[in-house]
């Protein structure tokens, strides 16, 4: 299957590392314009940059005023906008506490990173869609469907960012805008650094531990091939899905 994406143009929030940069360079090889939105500019996105297929964007696109700066460059530079994809996120800051020991402010600032973020990026972006054709992916998590505990307000966050990409599917479909989630499991970024082991054996014994069936854990430019194709013409009637995206890890229907 080919995918081309000449002629659109997309924006990626999150875009320094892991999912969001591996997002930036599918996006770019596929052939898109590339506003790769981050708070500092990496070695990376640098390189990325050199191509001449993505501009940087310094803001906190997780800030109300960062989303609109992020859609208001992607508008000047290029004059039209085809794609999303929310990747901002992160997990508890207190990990592992229990409900009983995370404050209002510990929720706060979950729902705002993970939840919120998608709802102001979301927002400024929608009414400069290209309708019909434009595309929105919202990076979500399989904890959105498979609960933990130790993860209880990140959990929560994701299963709401996915409950949102579903009614924006709907509210927007009469637009010809499609809205879809993707839900990596345990995914080989800085997030897991340190905690997978380095040879191959105990990796693999590490994933099988944690549930994963195919035995070992996705790396960032999977997930980013599943985005590039749900923004792409072959997905172009697919809507309001959540697309797991785990090895196996989930057994769950859904």
């Amino acid at each position: 299957m080919n995918i081309s994406l000449e002629g659109k143009v997309a924006i990626v929030t999150g875009a320094g590392r892991g999912i969001g940069l591996a997002t930036v360079r599918a996006l770019a090889e596929s052939g898109a314009d590339v506003i790769a939105a981050s708070r500092q500019i990496t070695a990376e996105l640098k390189e990325l940059e050199d191509t001449g297929k993505v501009l940087t964007v310094i803001a906190n696109a997780a800030k109300a005023e960062g989303a609109e700066q992020v859609v208001k460059e992607a508008l000047n530079r290029y004059g039209r906008l085809d794609i999303l994809v929310n990747n901002i996120g992160a997990t508890d800051t207190r990990s592992g506490e229990g409900f009983l020991q995370l404050s209002d402010a510990d929720w706060a600032e979950m729902m705002d990173v993970n939840l919120m973020s998608v709802v102001r990026t979301a927002r400024a972006a929608l009414p400069h869609l290209t309708s019909p054709g434009g595309a929105i992916v919202n990076i979500s998590s399989m904890n959105a469907v498979m609960p933990n505990p130790r993860i209880i307000a990140y959990s929560s966050a994701k299963a709401a960012v996915t409950n949102l990409s579903k009614n924006l599917a709907g509210e927007f479909a009469s637009r010809g805008i499609r809205v879809n989630t993707v839900a990596p499991g345990p995914t080989r970024t800085e997030m897991w650094a340190g905690r997978i082991p380095d040879s191959d054996e105990d990796s693999r014994k590490m994933a099988l531990d944690l549930g994963i069936s195919l035995g070992r854990f996705a790396e960032s430019d999977e997930v980013a091939s599943l985005v590039v194709f749900l923004v792409s013409g072959h997905a172009s009637m697919i809507t309001g899905v959540d697309y797991i995206i785990d090895g196996g890890l989930v057994k769950t229907i859904h």
